[in-house]
């Protein structure tokens, strides 16, 4: 006879914690949460990213935007946007969205879900902001890569810096005090770090 009090062996149920992929058709469908935090969507997941920027960040955002117009204004090519959506991935799906995009060759948008642009922009801007981790940054500047960007600059408005990155050399830092400028992917811009600051 049993024991009625013995405890009794539960088989162990596993549970699983993520949920299914998201894909970029849902995505664009979805509405962003009005929780005040931007998201991306990474490997299928909806991932908070931050919530909207201080007076540091926008400030060197709307100076970056207005230096780099006037650049594709003097070339005669290229287009800057600003918080835009690119699918760097579909496979898993993933959908970055740069601080700044420059554009120099269009990017295929039509019949994308959203109307976003298919594949990084040549140059990636990311502002930093206080809640950046350095995970997520080295993640991103993967994806953009990975998706065709020739250049990742990575602006710190607290060291006063730009860095930028490159897939195939070593990164290079601009200043106070020096001239930022890439004459393989941006020839005849220059802009001198003190004055994004």
């Amino acid at each position: 006879m049993k024991d009625a009090t013995a405890p009794t062996r539960l088989r162990p149920v596993r549970y699983d914690a993520r949920p299914r992929p998201m894909t970029l058709e849902e995505y664009a469908e979805s509405d962003e949460p009005a929780d005040g935090y931007r998201y991306e969507l990474v490997r299928g997941q909806m991932v908070v990213q931050e919530p909207g920027p201080g007076y540091p960040h926008s400030f060197v955002h709307s100076r970056l935007v207005r230096h780099l117009g006037n650049w594709t204004c003097q070339a005669g090519r290229g287009d800057v946007a600003v918080e835009m959506d690119c699918i760097v991935s579909t496979n898993p799906a993933t959908v970055r969205r740069p601080d700044i995009s420059l554009f120099i060759e269009p990017k295929p948008w039509e019949d994308t879900p959203g109307n976003w642009a298919q594949g990084a922009p040549e140059i990636a801007i990311e502002i930093l902001s206080p809640s950046n981790r350095p995970g997520e940054m080295r993640e991103k500047i993967s994806d953009y890569f990975a998706a065709g960007a020739l250049r990742v600059w990575i602006v710190d408005p607290k060291t006063r810096t730009v860095t930028i990155r490159r897939a195939d050399a070593p990164e290079t830092i601009f200043r106070e005090g020096d001239r930022l400028e890439d004459p393989e992917v941006l020839p005849g811009f220059a802009v001198e770090v003190a004055d994004l600051f």
